[in-house]
């Protein structure tokens, strides 16, 4: 008789018990769904920054690797300018030079007619 009194009075319990379980079960189960959704976005954010840095990072780099090259072939350029300026002086210097020694009176003292056309003007 009180073993049925007792199961009577336990199966409310009892089944109280076991929603409470599944309820907890379910809400256990709700938040690791949650926390798995939020992982997989935050690592999908993660990915996309990362994808865009570095393709910004590749764009600096490409924009850093022209400018490098420009500035190279304008002081190549510079370079060669200045060289066949350079060149042209010492031709000028050099005719000069085989005009004034053809000149008569290398001894002489003073600037004469001739060697003062040489002159630049």
């Amino acid at each position: 008789m009180i073993s049925a009194l007792l199961t009577k009075a336990a199966k409310p319990v009892i089944i109280v018990l076991l929603l409470i379980g599944a309820a907890l079960f379910l809400g256990w189960l709700t938040i690791a769904t949650v926390n798995g959704m939020v992982e997989r976005a935050v690592s999908r954010t993660k990915t996309e920054r990362d994808a865009h840095w570095t393709a910004a990072i590749e764009t600096a780099n490409t924009r850093a690797a022209n400018a490098e090259a420009a500035q190279a072939r304008y002081a190549l350029d510079l370079e060669t300018a200045t060289s066949a300026k350079i060149d042209a002086l010492r031709a000028r210097n050099e005719e000069l030079e085989t005009q004034n020694a053809a000149l008569p009176n290398g001894d002489d003292c003073g600037l004469g007619r001739d060697r003062v056309r040489l002159l630049p003007h």
